[in-house]
């Protein structure tokens, strides 16, 4: 157990004094901060306009009937809800707190915040191409059971006791420029308030896991023969902060390194669909016990299907000899040396992982939480409460014009998912390009990735190493969505050039060149090999 304690062994890889350097720790939790705020923009952006769009368009009577609110299958259908919502876990915080708004009970609250980081038409594709879909299927059906079962479990045992019901059911406005006034205050206000303490502190936590976790601890053990890896992990991920893409990505970089199917699942709930933010609000609400008893509940569900998976299917084996990089990124780094102590590496690492989704989400992100700020210093003069009012309503003309029809709760739930869905699906062919455009636009990052080992630049090369993987990866997606199946060998393609990207770029950090320039025929070699398969 050794390699899993935080301080670790000091022959382990990448293993740096954690009080003896306080340079790496303080500048790795800078760095992990500053990446899970970009990471999270896009998805943060879509659950707060989802909780705009609850409130102001569809409203709280007909939300209660869709989550079925007096019935058992509450937890069932905000299953359902949540997996067409394209949202992660800090993204679910607002939308939850739309619906505990309408009076939906908390159970079902909870099963929805569970799944919708997890299970959403964005992850469901773009684990489709790095997961073999009976895996895939085999931990939807793992996750359905965690979050529809505590669901359950806690509208019995706690929402009966501790909910407290809403003061007035408040109704959508029958005006369009009403129900858009509340859609954009909603929309806006999310990101202030208690939801801001949230936000902070599972930001705060992945900081901290950055700073203190060793780099290198979860290389190596995190084996299918070793029973405590489910443990581990599930240790680890508690703090952790993962979008549903990026948890599929990990998912299969375990996979096809042969470790823990157990550890990937409770990445995936703990990591992906839970957060410090979602217990702080749990807490809030209804107290410290109820908060011991979710947090029992989702560890020990997700334990016991972890550990399930580990005994019931078949995978690579990896050695304890072995190690895998799938776990890097949630740990602190390796080392921050003195120049790069400061805000502009800080910003060039960052710029590495932006991509046009998260360009325009932490764009919007900004825009949404000045125009917040701005109302909540106004107060009462923007208020939106009288345009909620059922009286208000009951004057209002129930005559619809043309162009401002009223749609029942069922057309109004199709046209909201026929849209859902339009737009994802628009949305990921323009993010994965056509394979022949990806291969033209790595072709030419190649040569400038060569060049820079050339001239011995460990910057540009990282720089380019990073567009490279960033183009790699998007490949089997776009086939994927294209014509539906993407092979073994394309994958295991895909895998061996990211790994020989990986051992370049580590060669060059360690100013090794002599070794990069060798490597760099294997790696034209099996970029070759990929390309000819993708063609």
């Amino acid at each position: 157990m050794n390699e899993f304690l935080l301080l670790g062994d000091a022959g382990s890889p990448g293993y740096e004094g954690i009080f003896t350097d306080l340079n790496t720790t303080f500048w790795s939790a800078v760095l992990r901060i500053s990446q899970a705020m970009v990471a999270a923009a896009p998805f943060l952006v879509a659950g707060v306009f989802a909780a705009g769009i609850l409130r102001g368009m569809v409203g709280a009577e007909r939300t209660r009937r869709i989550l079925g609110v007096g019935h058992w299958s509450g937890p069932l259908r905000a299953w359902g809800l949540g997996i067409m919502l394209p949202i992660c876990s800090l993204g679910a915080l607002p939308v939850a707190r739309e619906l505990r708004r309408a009076g939906v009970p908390s159970g079902t609250v909870i099963s929805f915040v569970l799944v919708a980081p997890v299970l959403n038409p964005v992850s469901i594709i773009y684990g489709l191409s790095h997961i073999p879909p009976i895996m895939l299927l085999y931990f939807a059906a793992g996750t359905f059971l965690v979050s529809v079962g505590i669901g359950v479990l806690w509208n019995r045992v706690v929402a009966r006791q501790h909910d407290t019901p809403p003061e007035r059911l408040e109704s959508a406005p029958l005006d369009s420029r009403h129900r858009l006034a509340v859609v954009g205050h909603t929309s806006a206000t999310a990101l202030v308030g208690p939801a801001l303490v949230d936000y902070g502190l599972a930001l705060l936590a992945v900081g901290l896991l950055g700073a203190f976790l060793p780099h290198g601890a979860l290389q190596t053990g995190l084996t299918r023969d070793n029973a405590f890896a489910p443990i581990v992990m599930g240790v680890v991920a508690i703090p952790v902060y993962v979008t549903p893409t990026e948890v599929m990505m990990h998912f299969g970089n375990i996979v096809r390194d042969g470790y823990s199917l157990g550890a990937a699942f409770a990445l995936i709930v703990l990591g992906a669909g839970a957060n410090v933010g979602v217990a702080n609000w749990l807490r809030r609400d209804y107290g410290a016990k109820s908060l011991a008893l979710f947090v029992s509940l989702l560890i020990g569900s997700t334990l016991v299907i972890g550990l399930t998976a580990d005994r019931t299917i078949i995978h690579g084996a990896a050695k304890e000899t072995d190690h895998t990089h799938a776990f890097d990124p949630f740990t602190r780094l390796s080392t921050v040396y003195d120049r790069n102590a400061n805000l502009n590496w800080i910003y060039a690492e960052v710029q590495k992982s932006m991509t046009p989704d998260r360009v325009w989400g932490l764009g919007l992100l900004c825009l949404v939480a000045t125009a917040g700020i701005g109302l909540r210093l106004a107060g009462k003069h923007c208020r939106i409460d009288h345009l909620l009012d059922p009286a208000e309503r009951a004057t209002c003309s129930t005559t619809s014009p043309r162009w401002d029809p009223t749609l029942s709760p069922l057309q109004l739930s199709i046209a909201g998912i026929f849209c859902v869905l339009a737009a994802a699906w628009v949305g990921l062919y323009v993010f994965y390009p056509p394979t022949d455009d990806l291969i033209q636009d790595m072709n030419n990052i190649r040569g400038s990735v060569y060049d820079a080992v050339r001239e011995e630049d460990a910057t540009e090369t990282s720089r380019r190493i990073a567009q490279w993987r960033a183009h790699l990866s998007k490949l089997s997606i776009s086939v994927q969505i294209r014509f539906g199946r993407v092979v073994d060998p394309q994958r295991a393609s895909v895998a061996e050039v990211l790994y020989s990207l990986q051992t370049l770029e580590e060669y060059v950090l360690r100013g090794q060149f002599r070794e990069a320039k060798a490597l760099t025929r294997y790696v034209e070699k099996s970029y070759r090999t990929c390309c000819d398969l993708f063609h």
